[in-house]
């Protein structure tokens, strides 16, 4: 039984909602053949006979009262001008259908005084038993008016609510969305800025450590040097010490001294440390002179500051030795304004020219020509 109820109630429902559209189709087709003159013809397309349709349908809803004034007004229009014409009998047939349709119509009662004045009562339909509707008429038509009035002063404001809490709704989901998208892109920024602070730790942790290679590879490298340099030094010193076994001694001839750079000459002296590092020179750039020798001078001097080491620059002249000497002081004072090369000459015509290093001294080496 309860669910024969609910059903029922649906149907009611559906049917209610079925009957408001239809009300409303009717109230814009009335408009529309107020609008168009369609006032009482043609048969089965005109204002007057909706209206009936409309008052037979929903007797209590007032939306059809302002259309009703409308149409009375119409009405009353074509009497005024049928009235002009002298056209008194058309005239009335307008005024009586106004009279019986819209009553309270405004003018009506002067249209209506005028047209009997002017045509000395005889216009008047026989059919019409009154002019006008009686004060009890009146006094329901004004307050059905009013409340017609009434009722579209609240649909007017619960209209506008509506369309005040749209607008407002709108507002706050424009509002919303920019919050999000703003928040959105502040999230992606950061995002990229995190990556990209990421990124450079992880170039900088590459540098550092190819760095970091390459420096174990060269300190490798001079290690293997050195360890070279003292073999040959070895061998060296134990030829050296076999001949002047074999030879007689020599009166040592003591040379003029010679000053290279800011360094303490020292008379025929020759280089006996184990050198840390030796490198090869190009003959042929030295031999021209050519400046761009800087450029290859530029890890040896560097390594020449790092081991605060002193050189000799093994040469086939001296003035190789010289030119070599101004451009090796340039390159170290470029990279270190407070650095002081201590240098000297060793004269090898049998080899290709190259700087050894050697442990820090005070004064500089001159060896035999």
């Amino acid at each position: 039984m309860k669910q024969i109820l609910i059903a029922a109630a649906l149907v009611l429902s559906m049917n209610a909602h079925a009957a408001t559209e239809d009300l409303d189709g009717l109230l814009k087709k009335i408009q529309a053949d107020i609008s168009a003159q369609r006032l009482a013809k043609p048969a089965g397309n005109n204002a007057l006979e909706r209206i009936d349709a409309f008052r037979a349908q929903a007797p209590f809803d007032f939306r059809i009262t302002p259309l009703i004034f409308k149409f009375g007004e119409s009405y009353v229009s074509l009497a005024n001008k049928a009235i002009a014409k002298k056209k008194y009998t058309q005239a009335q047939g307008y005024l009586d259908i106004a009279w019986q349709v819209a009553s309270l119509s405004p003018g009506l009662e002067a249209a209506q005084e005028k047209n009997d004045k002017l045509s000395g009562g005889k216009a008047s339909s026989k059919k019409v038993t009154k002019k006008g509707p009686t004060t009890a008429e009146r006094k329901k038509q004004k307050a059905l008016a009013a409340a017609a009035v009434a009722e579209k002063k609240r649909l007017d404001a619960e209209r506008k609510k509506k369309a005040s809490s749209d607008k407002q709704a709108k507002v706050a989901a424009a509002k919303k969305a920019a919050a999000d998208k703003k928040a959105k892109q502040e999230a992606e920024r950061k995002r990229r800025l995190a990556n990209e602070k990421l990124q450079k730790q992880k170039n900088q942790a590459a540098k550092d450590k190819s760095k970091k290679d390459n420096l174990q590879k060269q300190l490798a490298a001079a290690k293997a040097e050195k360890s070279r340099l003292q073999s040959l030094a070895k061998k060296k010193t134990e030829a050296k010490s076999y001949v002047q076994v074999k030879e007689q001694p020599k009166k040592t001839r003591v040379a003029a001294p010679i000053r290279i750079g800011k360094a303490t000459p020292i008379r025929n002296g020759v280089e006996t440390s184990v050198a840390i590092a030796s490198y090869p020179l190009p003959q042929d750039k030295i031999s021209n002179r050519d400046r761009g020798i800087s450029q290859d001078l530029v890890s040896i001097c560097k390594a020449i500051i790092d081991n605060d080491a002193s050189i000799v620059l093994h040469a086939a002249s001296k003035g190789d030795y010289r030119w070599l000497t101004v451009r090796l002081t340039l390159c170290t004072r470029r990279l270190d304004p407070a650095f002081r090369l201590r240098h000297s000459f060793d004269n090898s015509t049998d080899s290709d020219p190259l700087i050894s290093l050697h442990p820090n001294r005070s004064t500089a080496l001159i060896g035999k020509i």
